[in-house]
C-alpha cells in the first residue's frame, strides 16, 4: 500500500533566539537557516523514511523558489511530479525557535490554499488500502473533498487538523484517523481533558483519535465509546520542537500503510518525534532511513 500527501511545501527560514520577542520589540537571531518545510512535505519524508512508498501532492508557485522546492524534494528521495505549478509567490514560512526548543511559526499559504488536489490526479493512483494524509493547510473545501474521494475509494484517511482554520469544518470529512495536539484537541471540541479530546472527536468522525501532549506522550481512543488509552513519551533533550508533530504523522500513515497495527504505529511515531525534538530543522528531522531499519532500540533517544 502507498501514503499520499496532500499538503502544502514551501521554503521555511528559520530564526534561533535566546527568548521570544515581545510585542512591538525587534531581537537579533543567534542564527538563521533557510531550508525546505511545509506541513505536507515535512510528512512525506517522514512516512517515506519509516518505509512507505509516498507521493506529496502540492503546489509551488512560478518563480525561482519552486525550483529550489522541487530540487530539496528530489534530493531527498521524494518525487517532484506530484506538484502543480500556480501563477502564484511559492508558499514560505518564518518560524523562531526560543532556547528551550519551542517555536512560533507564521506561514504565507497562498499555493496551498488554492491548490486544487482533484485536478492534480492524486485520486487516479490511489488504490484500495492506501493512507492519503491531510493537515489544514489547503482550502477547507479542498481538504473535505479529499476525504469524500478517499472514502469512495476505500482509503485510510488520516486529517492532522493543524493549522486550525475558524469554522473550516474539517470532522465533517469524518475522516479515519483524527491526529491534533492539545491546543488544537481543545480548539476543535471545546474539552480540556485529553481524554474527553479524543472521545469528542471519535463521537463526532465515527473513526479513531489522537491527541498528542509533547514530552508528556499521547492519549488515543479507537474509535467512538472505546475508552481512552495514554501512552508515555520517549524521554529526549528537545533542541527544537517544531518538526516533531510532522514526524509523528508521517511516521504514523507509513506504518498503517504497511499494515502496522495502530498500537505499534503510535509507539514508533512517538519514538521518531522523540528523534525530531534533538534536531534542528523540520523537513528531515526524524530518523533516517537506516535508524528505521536498524532497530535502533527506542526505550530512549
Amino acid at each position: 500500500m502507498a501514503v499520499h500527501v496532500v499538503g502544502n511545501v514551501c521554503l521555511d527560514t528559520t530564526f534561533s533566539l535566546a527568548r521570544f520577542p515581545e510585542p512591538g520589540e525587534t531581537l537579533n537571531a543567534r542564527e538563521a537557516a533557510v531550508a525546505l518545510g511545509g506541513k505536507g512535505a515535512n510528512q512525506a519524508l517522514a512516512a517515506l523514511r519509516a518505509g512507505a512508498r509516498t507521493t506529496l501532492w502540492s503546489a509551488v508557485g512560478d518563480d525561482l523558489e519552486a525550483a529550489s522546492i522541487r530540487q530539496g524534494l528530489v534530493g531527498a528521495g521524494l518525487s517532484d511530479r506530484g506538484l502543480a505549478t500556480l501563477p502564484l509567490p511559492s508558499d514560505r514560512s518564518a518560524v523562531l525557535v526560543d532556547a528551550s526548543g519551542e517555536n512560533m511559526i507564521a506561514s504565507a499559504v497562498a499555493c496551498a490554499r488554492t491548490f486544487d488536489p482533484a485536478a492534480a490526479g492524486w485520486h487516479v493512483e490511489a488504490r484500495g488500502g492506501d493512507v492519503v494524509v491531510l493537515q489544514g493547510n489547503l482550502a477547507p473545501e479542498a481538504t473535505r473533498a479529499v476525504l469524500d474521494i478517499g472514502r469512495s475509494l476505500a482509503l485510510r484517511t488520516v486529517l492532522n487538523a493543524s493549522p486550525l482554520a475558524p469554522g473550516a469544518g474539517l470532522l465533517a470529512g469524518r475522516p479515519d484517523l483524527v491526529l491534533v495536539n492539545r491546543v488544537e484537541g481543545e480548539a476543535l471540541t471545546g474539552e480540556r481533558e485529553p481524554g474527553r479530546i479524543v472521545a469528542a472527536l471519535c463521537a463526532r468522525t465515527g473513526g479513531a483519535a489522537v491527541v498528542t501532549l509533547g514530552p508528556e506522550g499521547y492519549v488515543l481512543a479507537e474509535g467512538p465509546g472505546s475508552a481512552p488509552r495514554a501512552r508515555p513519551a520517549f524521554p529526549a533533550r528537545p533542541l527544537d520542537t517544531s518538526g516533531a508533530g510532522d514526524v509523528f504523522c508521517g511516521t504514523l500513515a507509513a506504518r498503517l500503510s504497511l499494515g502496522q497495527g495502530l498500537d505499534q504505529a503510535l509507539e514508533l511515531s512517538a519514538w521518531a518525534a522523540a528523534v525530531a525534538v534533538t534536531r534542528a530543522g523540520t523537513f528531515g528531522c526524524g530518523p533516517s532511513r537506516d535508524e528505521f531499519q536498524t532497530g535502533r532500540t527506542r526505550e530512549s533517544v
